[in-house]
């Protein structure tokens, strides 16, 4: 193990955010496979860093100026490295790079495609309740409070009014009922076509067929089906799919990632901070061997 680099990263995310929930639960289904050093190139090691969003800690100095300035989650950063990956697509095909049968060759276009729809689907309107017109209770009066302040930097005032603007633009019209019914037809349709797609491969434990295992396709659909669920919107998707999804949470890798909750925020679960361990410091890194790259062609 000597020659084997270390890589290391952290992902800030929140337990309740389902494109987090997509991202660990990919880093979830790699450590079932990668962690054997046998052949390994780079240890690659990841820290998970909870943020609490229901004391606005996303839009904390330190976070908005040095982290996402969008101040949103899940982010990436590798030690080292002063960029940022902050959108969870971009994660998610960054750790394909590095574990190439997250995305077999055969089917990368189709993967591709398909989560390019899937992240065309806006999670707010999915998630939510329909509403008859557009509401601004969902926006996050802590933005306009700190910049209300007049002992903040001008670099973190500016971020922040550039968060104003996308929440203000933003997150209304996400709750309107013409994106809620838009957000549910997209759903329906991307849904049914995957169903379809898990059938064609045997409709086991994977949706492109056991030969090929779990891919990133799996590891985004998985929580998107369980959101779906949870939002009350079951009817969206087939049962075919809904059985997959059910599947997958019985096995431990799940319970991993959500540890038996829901993927939306209730209130019995009581403040995030009082049930998770919000520490910069724990828990310990997970390590992912990374393989050498194949000297053959596939």
């Amino acid at each position: 193990m000597d020659d084997i680099i270390s890589v290391y990263c952290t992902l800030y995310c929140y337990p309740f955010s389902l494109y987090s929930i997509m991202v660990k639960y990919l880093i979830r289904l790699i450590e079932r496979s990668a962690k054997s050093h046998d052949g390994a190139s780079r240890a690659l090691k990841i820290r998970e860093r909870l943020l609490d969003l229901q004391h606005d800690e996303n839009i904390a100095e330190w976070y908005i100026l040095d982290v996402n300035r969008k101040g949103q989650v899940p982010t990436m950063a590798i030690k080292g490295d002063r960029s940022r990956i902050t959108d969870s697509l971009d994660i998610a095909y960054w750790l394909c790079d590095m574990f190439p049968n997250l995305l077999p060759r055969q089917y990368e276009a189709i993967i591709r495609r398909l989560l390019r729809d899937l992240h065309d689907i806006e999670g707010i309107s999915i998630t939510i309740r329909r509403r008859d017109g557009p509401e601004e209770d969902l926006i996050d009066p802590c933005v306009d409070d700190m910049l209300a302040r007049d002992d903040i930097s001008p670099e973190y005032r500016q971020a922040l009014e550039a968060k104003k603007i996308f929440d203000d633009s933003h997150v209304p019209k996400a709750s309107h009922h013409v994106n809620v019914d838009r957000a549910e037809q997209q759903t329906a349709a991307l849904l049914a076509e995957i169903a379809d797609l898990y059938e064609q491969h045997g409709g086991s434990n994977w949706l492109l067929g056991d030969e090929a295992g779990p891919t990133v396709l799996d590891a985004q659909i998985v929580p998107f089906v369980t959101r779906v669920e949870d939002a009350g919107r079951a009817r969206l998707a087939p049962e075919t799919l809904l059985r997959y999804a059910a599947a997958r949470r019985a096995s431990p890798d799940w319970d991993v990632v959500m540890g038996g909750k829901s993927t939306i925020w209730r209130k019995e679960y009581g403040q995030v901070c009082d049930t998770y361990d919000m520490s910069a410091d724990l828990p310990p890194p997970v390590t992912l061997f990374v393989p050498r790259p194949s000297s053959g062609l596939v």
